[in-house]
């Protein structure tokens, strides 16, 4: 027992240093560096102050909360249904924000603000939520009627390329400019979420993360398999609803903020259950600072390859992302699942 929860330890504090670390190099790198002795003199007033505290703080806060989220959601989603394959945005949910989005441009709504204060949110950013939360409860409302963990994959699957069908309809249907600007914002991009908006992401990140470690028993024995974990006593309609519930939420709270981020909810929790095993009082800890670290070097890699200009995070993460997971495919290993 005792070297058990040394490992969880272990696996908890590398992934923290692996983060912060992460998030270290990513104050300090960039088209103006800033040397981290530098950090708490600098002038008020001054270039490198509206930097250091306007742009790279909140920038580093969304990167944490936004690779947090779908790392964390990609890690639980694959446990519900025994699938190394399952992401985040598989079950629909991009489709559903990609559609919302193309919606608000296609209807000339884009530069309007749909909320106000920290959790400010443009027309689309807000189109993105409410398209990505829509299909998450009409996924919920199918599982609540007929509770099959696949058939509820395959509806996801199905909504999504419905949903990404519809885009293109649209797309088809309108300017070429409206076209460049969704397409762009489905590439994804950290640089437009606020100091204060940034900061309650991360809180609400965190929270998330929290409220699933607490889970994290219980998803074990649901990896029994459903009838053996409901005659262990869990009930497990309820957990699966809460799950996919926390999850989707995650998801369309990463997509408003920072567009379509792939690979992210993929490759890293795929990583981490090859490295540590299948247990999830590991995992969940791991996959959420992980998940935030890998974002936070794919920002760094985006804002430095061509600077003064900067990539689409979302390009970059893809790359990244499908090379590791290649390379681990190409890796002869056991079956995570086994």
């Amino acid at each position: 027992m005792k070297s058990f929860r040394f490992r969880i330890w272990g696996w908890t504090a590398g992934s923290l240093l692996f983060m912060a670390v992460c998030a270290f190099c990513s104050l300090a790198v960039g088209s103006v560096s800033l040397a981290p002795h530098t950090w708490f003199g600098l002038e008020p007033g001054s270039l490198e102050h509206a930097v250091f505290f306007q742009i790279r703080i909140p920038r580093m806060l969304s990167a944490i909360a936004v690779g947090g989220m779908l790392s964390l959601s990609g890690c639980v989603l694959q446990g519900i249904f025994k699938n190394p394959l399952v992401e985040p945005y598989t079950l629909g949910l991009s489709g559903g924000a990609g559609l919302g989005v193309a919606v608000v441009f296609v209807c000339g709504l884009s530069g309007t603000a749909a909320l106000s204060g920290v959790w400010a949110f443009s027309a689309a950013s807000a189109a993105a939520l409410i398209g990505a939360l829509a299909v998450s409860g009409v996924l919920l409302l199918y599982y609540h009627f007929r509770p099959h963990i696949h058939n509820l994959l395959l509806a996801g699957i199905m909504l999504g390329i419905l949903c990404s069908s519809c885009t293109t309809l649209l797309m088809s249907l309108s300017s070429p400019e409206n076209i460049t600007r969704i397409v762009y914002w489905t590439m994804g991009s950290l640089e437009n979420n606020a100091g204060g908006h940034a900061l309650s992401l991360f809180v609400f990140a965190s929270i998330c993360c929290v409220l699933c470690s607490l889970l994290s028993q219980r998803i074990n024995i649901l990896g029994t398999g459903v009838d053996s974990a409901r005659h262990l006593g869990v009930n497990t309609r309820v957990l699966i609803t809460l799950l996919m519930f926390l999850c989707s939420v995650m998801t369309a709270l990463s997509v408003a903020s920072a567009g379509i981020i792939g690979f992210v909810g993929l490759v890293v929790p795929h990583i981490l259950r090859n490295l540590s095993g299948n247990d999830y009082r590991i995992l969940i800890p791991s996959s959420f600072l992980c998940g935030a670290g890998f974002l936070l070097l794919c920002d760094i890699l985006a804002r430095t390859l061509v600077r003064p200009s900067q990539l689409p995070i979302g390009v970059v993460t893809g790359i990244v992302g499908g090379t590791v997971f290649i390379y681990l495919l190409l890796k002869p290993k056991k079956h995570p699942y086994a």
